[in-house]
């Protein structure tokens, strides 16, 4: 006997994929240029051109769309494993910096620092976007031991968090961070680890 099909589709019109690419789009663009305050629901849907309501049927509240605006840009992809672990890293490094200054904005940065301010973005942030990334570091700076190119006796997770920081003093102490600011930090630590 055949079973009989009790699934109903849910109501109204199905959510369209390209309408939540623009809202999370605006989410971000609002992230850059207004920092993690200015992401409001009523922002989002100006910028957006939805309905606030078109928003909400996806998005609980502020919260989960600043959570899945961030999630969009979670990903960091890895350069090819047959490249020197200088070279991967440097390649992680720019990517590291273009979705901190391109993709969520410095002023997402600055928020972190002040955490206590938005302790909601604090949290997706760190753990969306910024230690994501740090882990990817750090693994491929691990695979360089493996591959016997770098030290194994190095604290690698010191390492990254120097690195990381470096990027972060550069730009609060200079209001931006040179071109070359891979190439300088890798030139600088890497005699260091090398094996």
């Amino acid at each position: 006997m055949a079973q009989e099909n009790t699934t109903r589709p849910s109501p109204g019109r199905p959510r369209s994929a390209e309408v939540s690419r623009e809202i999370v789009a605006a989410a971000l663009k609002l992230l850059r240029e207004r920092g993690p305050q200015g992401v409001t629901v009523e922002a989002v849907a100006l910028y957006s051109g939805s309905a606030k309501t078109t928003i909400y049927r996806r998005h609980k509240n502020r919260y989960e769309l600043l959570r899945a605006s961030l999630a969009f840009v979670e990903g960091m992809p890895e350069p090819p494993s047959d490249l020197p672990s200088r070279e991967r890293v440097a390649e992680l490094l720019r990517q590291f910096r273009y979705g901190l200054e391109e993709v969520v904005g410095l002023r997402a940065l600055a928020a972190l620092l002040h955490g206590d301010e938005d302790p909601e973005f604090t949290r997706a942030f760190r753990e969306g976007v910024l230690q994501p990334r740090l882990d990817i570091l750090l693994g491929a700076l691990q695979a360089g031991v493996r591959d016997g190119e770098l030290r194994p006796d190095a604290d690698y997770q010191t390492v990254v968090t120097m690195i990381a920081g470096s990027f972060i003093a550069r730009s609060a102490v200079q209001g931006s961070v040179p071109a070359d600011w891979a190439d300088s930090v890798l030139d600088t630590i890497w005699p260091a680890l090398r094996a």
